[in-house]
C-alpha cells in the first residue's frame, strides 16, 4: 500500500519516492503523447535539490541559514527566560504585600505566546551554516524542540 505522501502528480509529471538499492530516490515520469511509453528518470534527492538551487527555484543562502539558526537559538533562550519569569511571579512573588495580579497574568500570557512562537522551530540546536542539503527521510516527521538548559536567574 502506497502512502499518499510518496507521490506527486502535476499535470503529466509524476514524482514518487523509490527505494533504490543505493537508498531513497525520486522517480520523475512524464508521459509524452499518450502513444509511447512514458519517459522516466531516477534522481537522488540531493541532485534534485542541486538542480533547483542552480536555477533559483530553491534558495541556498549560507548567510540566511546562519541568521535563522542564530534567531532560533535566541528565541528559545528568550522563551526559557519568559517561562522562568512567569513561574517565579506565579509561585514566589510577594502577593501578600502587593497586588501583582496584572504582572502575573501578563507574564503568563507572554510565556504562552513565546511557547507558541517556539512550537514550530524545527531544530533545538542551531543549524550548521554550510549549504549542504539536509538528509532526506522517506517519511519526514516534524522534529520536536528539546528545551534549552536552564539559564542563570537574575531574580
Amino acid at each position: 500500500m502506497q502512502d499518499l505522501n510518496d507521490k506527486l502528480q502535476h499535470h503529466e509529471l509524476t514524482a514518487e519516492w523509490i527505494d533504490d538499492r543505493s537508498g531513497p530516490a525520486v522517480m520523475l515520469t512524464q508521459s509524452t503523447d499518450g502513444y509511447d511509453e512514458p519517459n522516466s528518470v531516477l534522481v537522488h534527492p540531493w541532485q534534485l535539490r542541486a538542480v533547483c538551487e542552480k536555477f533559483g527555484l530553491v534558495a541556498s543562502d549560507p548567510t540566511a541559514r546562519k541568521t535563522i539558526a542564530t534567531l532560533t537559538r535566541r528565541l528559545q533562550v528568550l522563551c526559557d527566560r519568559v517561562d522562568h519569569l512567569a513561574h517565579f511571579l506565579a509561585n514566589h512573588s510577594d502577593h501578600k504585600h502587593a497586588d501583582l495580579s496584572y504582572e502575573t497574568t501578563y507574564a503568563t500570557a507572554t510565556a504562552e505566546i513565546a511557547d507558541e512562537f517556539c512550537a514550530d522551530l524545527v531544530d533545538a540546536e542551531p543549524q550548521d551554516a554550510t549549504p549542504a542539503p539536509a538528509p532526506i527521510a522517506k517519511h519526514p516527521t516534524k522534529a520536536t524542540a528539546k528545551p534549552a538548559p536552564p539559564q542563570a536567574s537574575l531574580i
